[in-house]
């Protein structure tokens, strides 16, 4: 080390001596914005060390965030996978439990409005012909369901049962073409019979052409089937014209045939009066006396020289009833009773009394006829 001072001391000497001078100089000189020269060198001195130990940092910090400390985040995750699909299943299901209980709720309550006797059912599936419209119930002959009866919802009439098994049963819907019930038209209150299409929809037959029937007219059940209790809606008019012999009526079933989910099984029909219906006219159960009778001029009273017999309380009411009562009167007056003379005996004079229009007092004489020529 001494060897190496004493070699290369001036050097050395020199060597100090250039970068007191370069300090001097820095600290004297400034450059712009009043900044020394020698914070300069040292701040471009100092920022490549300074960004490196930053870039090592971010380095270290990323490789320690993304890998060091994330160890077993993988099983957490998938842990919290797992349990967000659990709730978005429990989610689903209890929101179709709502919606079963407010149609439940819904059903119920039209139950209570109706007079028939229902049971409440559930829709368990649909037949397998595409072509036929029928669906599967879960009520069967193990719970009172017997074929004929009819299957309705608040919304409307569903079908009838076709067949019952111990636990289901199946219903024919209104829109199968071998459906057929018994109608009547809110308004015309006419009747006809519907029948299916194998559409969503159904048809009125018989109506006569001259029936009006509107657009959006409400139908209902007429109860002649004996399968509908009277009374239950069935749907609206959707469109309808004339035909050759009857109109050609589509109607659109209220209930959603194609959305079914829980139904009525009427067990025990009872017909209800439709709503509007028109009172009928009945019969009077008391009548007012009739008024008095006027007498007309050529039903004049007898003349003061005839006696006449009192007057009953009995006052004709007809031209009949008068003209009788004043053949009565004169065959009286001259001592004469009908059905008692004998054949060939002069019949009373019914003219007795009785003055020609033209001759009546304040009409003057009758007018002389005119000559024949």
């Amino acid at each position: 080390m001494e060897l190496f001072l004493a070699r290369y001391r001036n050097a050395a000497v020199l060597a100090a001596a250039l970068a007191a001078q370069l300090l001097l100089l820095g600290y004297q000189i400034r450059a712009e914005r009043d900044v020394r020269l020698l914070r300069l060198w040292g701040v471009a001195a100092i920022t490549p060390v300074a960004r490196a130990l930053h870039s090592s940092h971010a380095l270290l910090s990323h490789v320690w965030n993304r890998y060091v400390a994330l160890y077993g985040a993988r099983n957490e995750s998938e842990r919290l996978r797992a349990e967000l699909d659990r709730l978005k299943l429990e989610n689903q299901s209890l929101r179709s439990a709502i919606q079963t209980a407010d149609r439940l709720r819904f059903l119920a309550a039209y139950q209570h409005t109706l007079a028939s006797q229902t049971l409440v059912a559930s829709v368990i599936g649909t037949g397998a012909n595409p072509n036929s419209r029928v669906v599967f119930i879960d009520k069967g002959s193990g719970a009172g369901v017997k074929p004929g009866m009819a299957v309705i919802t608040p919304d409307g009439i569903v079908g009838k049962v076709q067949a019952v098994f111990p636990g289901a049963s199946l219903v024919l819907l209104i829109s199968d073409p071998y459906s057929a019930a018994g109608v009547i038209l809110e308004k015309s209150r006419a009747h006809g019979v519907l029948k299916g299409t194998g559409l969503n929809e159904a048809r009125i037959e018989y109506v006569p052409n001259e029936e009006p029937v509107p657009a959006h007219e409400t139908v209902y059940t007429s109860g002649e089937d004996r399968i509908y209790p009277k009374g239950l809606l069935v749907g609206t008019v959707a469109s309808s014209q004339s035909g050759r012999d009857f109109q050609d009526i589509v109607v659109r079933p209220g209930a959603r045939l194609n959305r079914l989910e829980e139904v009525l099984v009427v067990t025990s029909g009872v017909h209800r009066e439709l709503p509007g219906t028109p009172v009928r006219v009945q019969a009077p159960q008391t009548l007012m006396p009739a008024p008095a009778a006027e007498v007309r001029d050529e039903l004049a009273p007898l003349p003061q020289t005839v006696a006449t017999p009192p007057v009953p309380d009995y006052v004709p009411e007809t031209d009949a009833d008068r003209l009788r009562k004043r053949y009565q009167d004169l065959g009286s007056a001259q001592g004469h009773t009908y059905g008692e003379g004998a054949p060939g005996s002069k019949p009373p004079d019914f003219n007795l009394g009785w003055t020609p229009p033209g001759q009546r007092a304040g009409s003057g004489p009758a007018p002389a006829p005119a000559p024949k020529r």
